[in-house]
């Protein structure tokens, strides 16, 4: 019996006769912080796009837990979910809660408390600097309490600070809550 969260076995996608991936297979432990590096344009977001089910077509499997399916173990900020830049980022999180079906502001609350921006609940997205949109984005994906945790290159673009802000947001995220994530980047 194995104890992986998320299998994915011979993928591969090819757009318009390109292959963009070529029998990739990954094997995600629950519980373990994975990085997938690469160069641009090497695949990465399809294959994250793939594991979160953005991206139907392809050839290979995807299981998370043990079925064939992409329901609500898996979140992710993959160059989304977007925000709305003239909405707090109460109303942010509030918009994206009523997405997912959940109607608690304590939840809300909480979540925003975890990404360490509920004293700018109320400052509007467009007035946020990178590294507090980014843990708006990531609070966003928090909200439905995943078991897998997927970032598409969530460094980009921060300064050294916010790296490390992120990097110890993370490691709490998987120390206390066992959350499994899985992080790509271009440098290492």
């Amino acid at each position: 019996m194995n104890d992986y969260i998320l299998t994915a076995e011979h993928i591969k996608k090819e757009y318009n006769g390109n292959t963009v991936l070529r029998d990739v297979s990954i094997y995600i432990k629950k519980g373990e912080i994975y990085g997938l590096i690469g160069k641009n344009g090497s695949g990465k977001t399809t294959l994250f796009r793939i594991l979160t089910g953005l991206i139907q077509r392809y050839n290979g499997t995807v299981s998370v837990g043990k079925v064939n399916t992409h329901k609500s173990k898996v979140s992710a900020v993959i160059n989304s979910p977007s925000l709305f830049l003239n909405l707090s980022a109460f109303e942010n999180m509030k918009a994206q809660a009523f997405l997912l079906g959940i109607h608690n502001d304590s939840r809300i609350k909480q979540t925003l408390k975890t990404v360490g921006l509920q004293d700018y609940k109320n400052i509007l997205a467009k007035n946020f600097s990178l590294g507090m949109t980014q843990r708006l984005k990531l609070g966003m994906a928090l909200l439905k309490t995943p078991d897998i945790l997927i970032l598409d290159e969530p460094i980009n673009g921060l300064d050294p600070d916010g790296i490390v802000e992120l990097r110890e947001l993370l490691l709490n995220l998987n120390h206390t809550d066992g959350m499994t994530i899985l992080i790509s980047s271009q440098i290492l």
